[in-house]
Order: structure tokens, then sequence, then C-alpha cells
């Protein structure tokens, strides 16, 4: 039996494919011969191979022996692995015993083969099945099985140099590949008292890292510790008030290194398929346990993706007693953590600064571009004999444009086909005279679309509108102007100073009638016991009445007044467009000097009409 014991350790499970690929490649580079018993014992991380055969080394027998005994002490493991060379690495099996708390993991690998291994790169690898047990969980038992996993184009060498290495002082590393492709047929796991949970085939490609500024497996080792520093002290008031300087550095020190992954690796393309889980949640008091089962057709990321970037999930569904619902895809692109990365590292970096000096708006990250598609929820009734309640979503998306100091410098957000039901269970009144007016549901969408223009000092509110199919539907939009880039400054003192020397230059207003004035006027002579056609006129007249005494004597009072009681008369669309008088526009310090609202209409040329 060979059994080796590197120093540094961890339990954590991301590193456990590294290992089983420096079991084979560390040792097995003699020409053609056989390794019988095979144990590599990394602390809370035990590979076992009964037999390891190999063909085609550029090493013999004994020189293996000696990289893998350690009598090469002082090689690094990236130069061991550079000499690695052979035509066939092959095993019948393969484990992985881990333990994390008091579970312990035995994952099996069967049928294992690596082809055209040169310099520590593995041209490809395959395993042809395994199985996953674990004992020890709160749950019970665990079992799994594991179909076919194959990759292209592993490098050992950079795996190696990623791990246990560090960048030299000011140097920055190059991103080098790591894996050309993987695939992944699929597996089940039997998670005891949990639930169960299996997925379809996976694949990905073009995974790359770099060499950080400290190795990985210290990282992990790290992290490994500060998860069971937690976990000691968890209950202990005495441990979590411990805040001396030697304490708070090494936690200074952990955010720094943990911040450095993200710049290590980039994580390619890819897609996993059919995702299906039944999770039982623990039951209240006195009640049966209920099942949630959760179901997802497609996984994807990268260029996989129908946006080609970012990640993207399609078909979930889900059910959990009689409530069930499902998204057809949620989606966001252009989305990034660099910023936050960025001002978590530099606050990390300047511990002492005061809190009320830290701009918050800086860690807000890229927001790029967010959608939902195809929403659906049905659930029980809320009062019992009523109809269940049914919620459905056509599409949400926000789309953000640059960003300055967080804050977009253009924001699009649409909502199209919200579907819910109007329900007398609220208690609100206004739910009650829809039903009474035969609006059993909405169905509502709503638009909002503007940007700064930065040449001309002005914010475009190119679409504003909210409105619901069947009832009606109010569409706006304009210009704000003297919009300088002090809006987006770190100072909030000069942002606010900003906000308030912004002017209103123009704006538009459309008020479009699908149906909704006659089902009000319907409805109120329903209520009064009066026809209809006397109601019409009532409202006729308060429109042009009322609002000519409101509004005032001026043009552009009687011109509004007079659209909004034809309006009235014969629902159509009404269009109301105001503009400033002044070239700087109407601004916050011309409104609240004025003694009267109606002196408005003296600042602003207004037209209205109805159609």
């Amino acid at each position: 039996m060979i059994v080796a014991r590197p120093r540094r350790t961890t339990h954590l499970a991301g590193t456990a494919l590294a290992f089983v690929l420096m079991s084979f490649a560390s040792p097995a580079w003699a020409a053609d011969f056989q390794l019988d018993n095979v144990k590599i014992d990394l602390g809370k991380l035990v590979i076992n191979a009964p037999k390891i055969a190999v063909k085609g080394s550029t090493l013999e027998k004994d020189a293996f022996l000696a990289l893998f005994t350690g009598a090469s002490a002082g090689e690094s493991a990236a130069a061991r692995a550079a000499r690695l060379n052979a035509a066939e690495i092959s095993a019948p099996e393969l484990s992985l015993v881990q333990t994390i708390g008091d579970q312990k993991q035995t994952t099996i690998y069967r049928d294992i083969r690596l082809t055209d291994i040169r310099e520590g790169r593995i041209g490809h690898g395959e395993s042809a099945s395994g199985s996953i047990t674990a004992d020890g969980a709160a749950t019970g038992p665990m079992k799994g099985e594991l179909k076919r996993t194959a990759f292209d184009a592993f490098d050992l060498r950079q795996t190696a140099r990623v791990l246990t290495e560090k960048a030299a002082a000011g140097a920055t590393e190059a991103m080098l590949p790591i894996i050309g492709n993987f695939e992944q047929d699929g597996y089940n796991l039997d998670m005891g008292k949990a639930g169960k949970m299996s997925l379809g085939r996976t694949t990905a490609r073009g995974f790359a890292a770099k060499v950080g500024p400290e190795p990985l497996l210290d990282v992990f080792s790290r992290l490994a510790k500060a998860g069971e520093e937690v976990e000691k002290k968890q209950g202990d008031k005495k441990a979590e008030t411990d805040k001396s300087p030697a304490k708070t550095e090494a936690e200074r020190q952990l955010g720094l290194s943990v911040l450095a992954l993200f710049d290590m690796f980039e994580y390619g393309s890819g897609e996993a398929r059919d995702f299906v889980m039944t999770v039982n949640a623990p039951p209240k008091a006195g009640a049966k346990p209920e099942a949630v089962d959760m179901r997802i057709a497609r996984m994807a990321f990268g260029e996989n993706t129908p946006a080609k970037s970012g990640v993207a999930m399609e078909g979930f569904q889900f059910r959990s007693g009689e409530a069930k619902g499902g998204i057809d895809s949620i989606a966001y692109s252009g989305f990034a953590f660099g910023p936050v990365i960025r001002e978590l590292r530099a606050a990390l970096n300047e511990p002492d600064k005061p809190i009320d000096e830290v701009d918050f708006r800086r860690f807000i990250p890229t927001i790029g571009t967010i959608r939902l598609a195809g929403i659906s929820i049905d659930a029980p009734a809320i009062i019992t004999g009523k109809e269940p309640v049914k919620i459905s979503l056509g599409t949400f998306e926000i789309k953000a444009g640059e960003q300055l100091n967080g804050i977009p410098t253009s924001l699009a957000v649409t909502i199209d086909k919200l579907v819910a039901p109007v329900s007398e269970a609220t208690g609100n009144p206004a739910a009650k005279d829809m039903i009474a007016m035969g609006i059993r549901s909405l169905d509502l969408s709503a638009k909002l679309d503007l940007a700064w223009e930065a040449a001309k000092n002005e914010i475009a509110i190119r679409t504003l509108s909210f409105g619901s199919a069947g009832l009606a539907q109010i569409e706006a939009s304009g210009t704000l102007g003297n919009v300088t880039k002090d809006l987006f400054a770190s100072d909030i003192a000069l942002a606010q100073v900003a906000a308030l020397g912004a002017t209103a230059r123009n704006l538009q207003v459309k008020l479009q009638n699908h149906g909704l004035v006659e089902k009000l006027i319907e409805n109120e002579a329903r209520k009064s016991k009066r026809k209809a056609d006397e109601v019409r006129q009532q409202f006729t007249m308060v429109a042009s009445l009322g609002l000519a005494a409101i509004l005032g004597p001026s043009d552009g009072a009687k011109a509004v007044a007079g659209a909004a009681s034809r309006f009235v008369a014969k629902p159509g669309t009404l269009t109301v467009q105001a503009s400033a008088r002044s070239a700087t526009g109407l601004g916050l310090a011309d409104v609240i000097t004025m003694t009267e609202p109606t002196e408005i209409f003296e600042k602003i040329d207004l037209k209205a009409d109805a159609q």
C-alpha cells in the first residue's frame, strides 16, 4: 500500500476533482506498470484506488514512486505535473472519503480512463459511472448514482499552480484554460428524510483560472477553519464579543483573500438540463409533512444563454399541495459584481475610515438586463367556497444603461400582462365596485423608459405608461432640463442640489378609454338608480364647469376643461400637452414662489384635445 499525507489539508468538495486527477497523474508515469492499493490521505479527504494501470509513460516505476513518496523534495507540484507524460492511465474504481463535521461522504468513480497525457495536460478523461453515500446527516443516510462523466483538455499543471502557488508581488498572472470541455450525463440523489434530487445532462466549456495573491488551498483551509470557529462559538457570548485587534486583522485578511477569488476564475459557457427535486419541508406541530416538487428544464450560462452572456433558467415549475406555479424563463445579462468587489476591497484596505464617509452607492453592482417571462401562480382560495387565486405575468424586464457611482444613466422597465384577480376578500370598497362592474380580474401593463443625455444636460422621459386591457391606458412623455452630472455625484449634498436644480421643459399626457368610463357611468347609474345617460350628462357638466372653476379663466385652462368634458361625453382619447415658456424650463423655485396654483398657467403653454 502506498500512503501519502500532504501538509495542506482541506475538506472542501470543490477541490476533490483536482485531487482525484493528481492521484492518477502524480504517481503514474512509468512505461507500462500497475500500482496496487494506492491511498492518498489528505486528512479530511482520503482517496483510494485498489488498482491503477499505466501505459506509455516516459518515467519508470521507480522514478514515479520517488515523486509519489516525496523523494523529490523541493520540487513543486506544478513542476512534477509538467513531467507527466503517458498514453493512458486507467483504474477500475476510485473512491473519495470526505469528512465534514459529523458527516462522512463516500464518492466512488468506476471505469476511469485518462488518455493523451502530455506535460501535465490530460487530453481526455472519463468515468463510466459512480455512486455517492453519506452518513451522519440529521435527515438520515443519503445515497445516489452518477452517470458517465468526461472532460477534455484538463491542464493539471496550471491547476497545481493555482492550488499551491501565489503570484509574485506586483505581478499579474495570465488567465489560462483549465478545462476545455466537461460532460456529465446526469445523477440522482436520495437525501433521506429531506427528499430526492436528480439532474440530467450537464455540459460546460472554457473554464480558466490564474494564480492569485495566495495559494487557493491556503484560502480554502482558512475558510474551513473560520467555519469551524463559527460553529464553536455559536451561543458563546464571550466569543461573539471578542473584537481584539489581532482577530479583526485576521478577518480583514480573510475577506481580502475571498475577494481575490473573484478575479482568479473565468467560467466560460455551459448548461444543465432536467433538474428535479422533491423537498420535504419540516411540518408544523400536528400537521402532516408536505412535499415541495420543483423542476427546471434548463439552466445555462455564457454563450449557451439567449443573450449569449450571463445566466438563464428555463421551464421552472413548482407544486406544494394545492398550490402550483411556474416561470417560463429567468435571465440576466450584463450583470457584474466587479464594482462591488472593487469597493469591498477598498473598504477592507481602509478599515479605519468613518462609516459616514462611505458612499454606499458604489456598492451597487452593474445591473445590466434582468428579464422574467411566463410567470403563473395558482393558489388555494382565500375564502372557503370561493375560486382559487390565479396570478400570471407575461413579461417583466429591467434594462439599466451605463452607471455613474452605481446609478444607471438610463433605465427601461417593462411589465406586460400582469393578470391578477379582483377579490372581495380584501375588504376594499373599490374591489366591490369593480366586481359590480363585471371586472373580475385586471390585465395590467406598464412601461418606463428614460435616459440622461449628457450633451444636453437633460433627462428624456421617453415613455411612462400604465393601463389595463379592456379598461384604460395612460401614456406620458417629457423632458427634464438642467440635469448635470452632479446628480450622480458621490457627494450626497451635491447630488441633492443638482436634483433641486432640475427643470420641467415639456410634458405630454394621453389617456385612452377602452371601456372604463362606460363601466363607471353604468355603475353610478345602478347605485343611484338613474339612467346611464343622466349620469353621463352630470359627469360632463362636472368636467366642464368644475374644472373651469378650479383651473381658472386662462386659455390653457379653458382648453383642458373643454377637452375633458368632450372626453366624458364621448369617451375616446384625451391628449394634454404642456411646455414651459422659459427656455430653461419650469423649476422648483418657480413653483414654490406662486401664491395661487392657477399662476402656473402664466408660465406654461397648454394644449388639450379629445377625440
